[in-house]
């Protein structure tokens, strides 16, 4: 990635590795970062819409102006505007798109290295029952304590970006206050524990991936999953199976390019991922009744 590139040009075609790449943004402003610990605030130059990204550290994002919906790779989705505050555990590859609305879009990002939580969490002698990561994502609604927090932020930057015992005692402070305010939530969300590899929403992985010539093992592959747990999940998303759907949406898409530009029934087949010409002749009149050549002919 170029030095100072924007988040719009570096998400066209990179999954956000939070906050490692943050960084290197010219539209994101390290407020402080000492270690694994840091705060960062996100001033964007415009709408940012399904933006993948990943998340390596625990993260807190509070909205001061503008909105941001989070979309889990469960379709859950996290709407958070002005004053909303929301949390994300560590490993999850998630989505979000952001709008700027009448005053832009502006939010802090604060990221808590493992001495920070560790300390926090030693301050409860009986932990709370620990909770999947997926399950402890949640969203709080923000009070005039919480938003004088982040309007004090800035008024000592100088002294944080100098200072990691600063640093440490402001995550330190912004995490009890949020945790008295929602009777121990927060807590139970940090003790949260990735099992295997963060996986991703498949219906924007397939949205991005159906007219390609991946096949559905190696689909299931990206999404993070076992072939077997690929198939489950996508089966209660679409009631079909990964290969039928990829069929259907790449006979789909071959009609469209053949009933609408001049397309050779080879190029079409070849665009939609089929090498085998006979193949694609097959499935597309067992979709359609009719040959490609049949459509081509009829438009």
């Amino acid at each position: 990635m170029s030095n100072q590139e924007s988040l719009a040009k570096f998400c066209e075609n990179n999954v956000l590795d939070i906050p490692k790449v943050l960084l290197d943004m010219r539209d994101i402003k390290p407020l402080a970062v000492h270690g694994e610990s840091s705060i960062f605030y996100k001033d964007l130059e415009r709408d940012l819409i399904n933006i993948e990204f990943h998340t390596r550290t625990p993260c807190i994002v509070y909205i001061k102006t503008g909105k941001e919906v989070i979309t889990t790779f469960r379709n859950e989705t996290f709407e958070i505007g002005p004053g909303d505050i929301i949390f994300l555990p560590k490993g999850l590859n998630l989505f979000s798109d952001y709008i700027h609305e009448r005053n832009g879009l502006n939010a802090y990002l604060l990221f808590f290295g493992s001495d920070v939580l560790s300390r926090f969490l030693s301050t409860e002698l009986t932990p709370p029952t620990v909770i999947s990561n997926e399950e402890a994502i949640f969203k709080m609604k923000g009070s005039q304590v919480i938003k004088d927090f982040f309007n004090s932020l800035h008024s000592v930057c100088d002294l944080l970006s100098n200072s990691s015992h600063l640093l440490q005692v402001k995550l330190l402070e912004l995490l009890y206050l949020l945790d008295v305010a929602n009777n121990g939530h927060l807590r139970r969300s940090l003790l949260a524990v990735q099992r295997g590899r963060a996986k991703r929403n498949i219906k924007r992985l397939m949205d991005q991936y159906a007219i390609s010539n991946l096949s559905a093992k190696e689909l299931a592959a990206l999404s993070g999953r076992s072939v077997s747990a690929f198939n489950r999940d996508f089966k209660s998303l679409y009631g079909t199976t990964p290969k039928q759907w990829l069929i259907e949406q790449r006979i789909s898409h071959a009609h469209s390019l053949l009933s609408t530009k001049q397309w050779s029934v080879t190029a079409a087949a070849i665009e939609v991922g089929y090498s085998n010409v006979s193949h694609f002749i097959t499935a597309f009149k067992k979709i359609y009744g009719k040959t490609p050549h049949q459509i081509k002919i009829e438009n």
